[in-house]
Formats: C-alpha cells, sequence, structure tokens
C-alpha cells in the first residue's frame, strides 16, 4: 500500500492545464517582483528620508560653518566676495563689484519675449550661441524665464522627484523644480542621494556655460508666489496636491515617489524655485544607458568598478564610441559632474534627428552640489580609465587652473551673481569645485605622461587625432 494512500489516479486533463497555467502566472509574477524590487532599490530610504534629512542637517555640516549660516547667506556671501576682492588688483575685482555682471532686472522686459529666439538657437553640437557672460540675448532669455506671467500650471512630466510644468506668457513651457534644502544644508550618505536640489540646477547651467559646453538648457532661479501666480492657473490634477498647513501653502504634486507627508511647504505661498526652459521644438530624444552607470544595490558593484581595462575592454570596442563625439562628449559629462559631485548620471539623452553626431545632453544635475566635504572619485573613473579629452575642452581646464587672476569659483561666483535668487551656493562648494578642478587637472595629467598627447588629446571627434 502506497504511504500516502491508495494507487495514484491521473488528474483530468482540463484541471491539469489550469493547474499548470496558475503556476506560470505565480512564476512571472515572482520574477517580474524581483525586477520591481531591485528598480526600487535606488530610492529605498525615500519613505523616509524627509525627516531623517531634516534631523541630519544639524550633524553633518560642522559647527562652525552652521554657525557662520546663521548671520545669514547674503552676509557670508559678501564675506566670501570681499576675501576674494582682496587677492585680485582693483581693476579685476568684478566678484565685489559686479561690473561685468549686472544682476538679472527683476521686471517684466520690454518687447517680446525671446522663446523664437530660443527655437532658432539650437544647433547639433550646441542649445545656444555663445556663454551666458558672454551674449545679452541669453541673459535676456534667463529675465524673461525668471519674470514673465504664468499663464498655466501642470503636473511634471514623469519622474521621482516633485515639479511643476509652467507656462509663461508666450506659450513657452518651463519645469519648476521647487527649493526644499537651505543652501549650507549637506546631503549625507551616497552621493546620489535626497531629493533634488533646485540651486545645484542653476549652478549646473552657469558652470556648463563657463566651461564652454552650452549642453545644458538655461536654468534660472525664480520666486513665486502659489496662492496668486500657481492657483489660480493650475489644472486641476495639479491643483488637488495643495493644501494649507498654518500659513504655509504646501502641495506635493503627481510623481512616482510624490506623496502628501513629503509635500513641500511654503511660507505664506511664497516659494524659491529653479525654472528649466524645454528644450526647443519638442524634439524627441533617444535615451542611452551610460557605459559607467553604476548598479545603485548596496554591495553590488559594477564591472567598471572592479575591472581597470573596462573601458579598454567595453567601451573603446564598442563602434558608438570608437568614432564620432560620443566618447568626447561623456568625458566633457565626466568634468562638469565631477565639478559639481553629480553621481546619478547613469543615462543620457541624445537628440533623435542629429543621429550619433549630435550632442549629448546635460539634462537634469539636481543631484548635484549635494556634500562639498566629499570627491567622489568613482565620477572620474570614465577620465581615468578611457584617457581621452577634447583639445578644447583640456584648454579651457589649464586656462581656469593656471589662472593667476581668477580661480574657478571666483569665475562661477561672479557669473551666478546675476542670478535672481543669488547667492546660489554655499562657500564650502565653491572651495569645492576649484579642489576637485586640481583632481581633474592631476587626472589628465597623468594620462597625457602614460599615454601621451597624440592618444589623450583629440579634436571634436575620437578619429581627429591632431594635437596644436
Amino acid at each position: 500500500m502506497p504511504l500516502f494512500g491508495g494507487p495514484k489516479k491521473m488528474l483530468p486533463i482540463r484541471f491539469s492545464s489550469r493547474l499548470l497555467i496558475t503556476i506560470l502566472l505565480i512564476l512571472t509574477t515572482g520574477f517580474c517582483g524581483m525586477l520591481a524590487v531591485r528598480r526600487f532599490q535606488k530610492h529605498r530610504d525615500v519613505e523616509n528620508q524627509w525627516n531623517t534629512l531634516r534631523k541630519a542637517s544639524v550633524k553633518t555640516v560642522p559647527p562652525a560653518r552652521r554657525a557662520e549660516a546663521r548671520i545669514g547667506l547674503e552676509r557670508d556671501h559678501n564675506r566670501v566676495v570681499e576675501h576674494h576682492a582682496e587677492a585680485i588688483p582693483a581693476q579685476k575685482q568684478v566678484h565685489k563689484a559686479h561690473v561685468e555682471f549686472p544682476k538679472l532686472p527683476s521686471t517684466i522686459r520690454v518687447g517680446k519675449p525671446r522663446w523664437d529666439d530660443w527655437k532658432a538657437w539650437s544647433q547639433p553640437r550646441s542649445l545656444y550661441p555663445a556663454p551666458v557672460y558672454e551674449s545679452t540675448a541669453v541673459r535676456e532669455l534667463l529675465q524673461d524665464m525668471a519674470t514673465r506671467r504664468i499663464t498655466g500650471a501642470k503636473v511634471g512630466f514623469k519622474g521621482t522627484q516633485l515639479k511643476m510644468v509652467l507656462v509663461l506668457d508666450g506659450g513657452q513651457e518651463v519645469v519648476f523644480k521647487p527649493k526644499r534644502f537651505d543652501r549650507d544644508f549637506t546631503i549625507i550618505g551616497n552621493t546620489y542621494s535626497g531629493f533634488d536640489r533646485h540651486n545645484a540646477e542653476i549652478a549646473g547651467f552657469y558652470l556648463d556655460s563657463l566651461l564652454g559646453f552650452q549642453r545644458a538648457p538655461p536654468v534660472v532661479g525664480r520666486v513665486v508666489n502659489l496662492k496668486t501666480d500657481i492657483l489660480p492657473v493650475a489644472e486641476e490634477k495639479l491643483k488637488k496636491t495643495f493644501f494649507n498647513k498654518g500659513n504655509d501653502v504646501c502641495f506635493y504634486g503627481v510623481c512616482m515617489y510624490c506623496k502628501k507627508e513629503l509635500a513641500v511647504c511654503a511660507p505664506d505661498g511664497i516659494l524659491e524655485g529653479s525654472v528649466t526652459i524645454w528644450l526647443p521644438n519638442k524634439p524627441t530624444l533617444r535615451k542611452w544607458r551610460h557605459p559607467y552607470q553604476r548598479t545603485y544595490v548596496e554591495g553590488r558593484k559594477a564591472k567598471w568598478e572592479t575591472q581597470n581595462d573596462f573601458c579598454k575592454k567595453f567601451v573603446l570596442t564598442q563602434s558608438l564610441y570608437q568614432k564620432g563625439p560620443r566618447l568626447l562628449d561623456i568625458i566633457d559629462a565626466t568634468v562638469l559632474d565631477y565639478l559639481m559631485g553629480n553621481a546619478d548620471r547613469h543615462h543620457y539623452e541624445t537628440v533623435q534627428q542629429y543621429g550619433d553626431s549630435g550632442m549629448l545632453l546635460l539634462l537634469d544635475n539636481a543631484k548635484s552640489f549635494g556634500n562639498a566635504y566629499v570627491d567622489d572619485a568613482s565620477v572620474l573613473v570614465p577620465l581615468v580609465q578611457c584617457c581621452r579629452m577634447r583639445k578644447s575642452t583640456w584648454k579651457r581646464l589649464q586656462e581656469l587652473h593656471n589662472s593667476h587672476e581668477f580661480t574657478l569659483s571666483q569665475r562661477l561666483q561672479a557669473v551666478m551673481s546675476i542670478d535672481p535668487v543669488s547667492p546660489v551656493l554655499y562657500h564650502s562648494h565653491l572651495t569645492a569645485v576649484d579642489r576637485r578642478l586640481g583632481h581633474i587637472v592631476k587626472a589628465m595629467t597623468e594620462c597625457l605622461q602614460r599615454e601621451g598627447a597624440k592618444t589623450v588629446l583629440r579634436g571634436n571627434t575620437v578619429e581627429e587625432h591632431a594635437v596644436t
């Protein structure tokens, strides 16, 4: 007699089929669940990070610097400017006098907004014609972005972070990212942790322009009144996320991790934020996985983190990176990201109509300038391993590093002083920019010594070997 009863009976065919389908569904659901868990591990701390970050702000910033912050950011800004000015000849004291970089007017500019100019400026290799400090037209575009009347407000496009899409007078759409942190706040944990920083988005644009890339869309600071500027023109879907908390007006928007407990609140409805102009003519973007994407999984490293020859084996062997400008664009992005402390460029976008020769767009820089006291060496790995750089980029970096008149931070401070919400960065972040520039120059010098200028320095594309 069998251990568990009588002789076995065959199950009916119909029942067996249903059972098999059920088992397959269970296995498929489990596999998809595992993938979902891996995807959300990157943001696993979002549920509690608001209270955690708020409590941590007192701990993570050195007491002396916190004391300085209490004096007021504006006074601290003036102190830094005066300190810089002491070491600069009188005729070069642009930080103190702001003669060369006057603040953008806070009034609406007379004449048509420059929306049509913005559409006409875009080229395969740049988004606007000249650096912001050289171009009156670009500064007027920023002024229009900061002052033109808001005629509509919608929920932001898909993503993990809170944002709004605003429509400005004349029909131009911009993305508004709200202020969450004070300038002196230090993000703890990984360099890609925490909420977006609106001032990092602003500083990223000015730094991109200062480096001569012109591949980040223009961004400017703006202060809005949620009661009078936004709510009267907001679509119902966005309006439903607004609520009052005492004298504060709060909203939490619509996004992957947008929820009431993580809302942004503005005293009396007055809220500072960054305004990024929508890409001209709404082009079709192609999204690419960055070859140096990190895993975002604790304890699990990507190949490039464990194999020093990763670039030679897995990057330089791909046709996309063997010719054309793409690899050099990635190195330019690496330079910008390391200076800003941005470790979150896991993908990048190009304009589809320009093909492989089009620029790598330097979008979404809001995870930058989180911790001024940490220099994340992993961000610099593409340069260290590949040892390639545009001649024009290397020339610009040398000019900025070797200048006896201004440091990079002084130039950045000066050009950012035009912004309506300046000072944009706390002084510790400016110090970090100069320190990180030294690291980049050191890494490049070692590349040149090891592989030679003919191999390392290129023209606009990888194929151009001529060295000047």
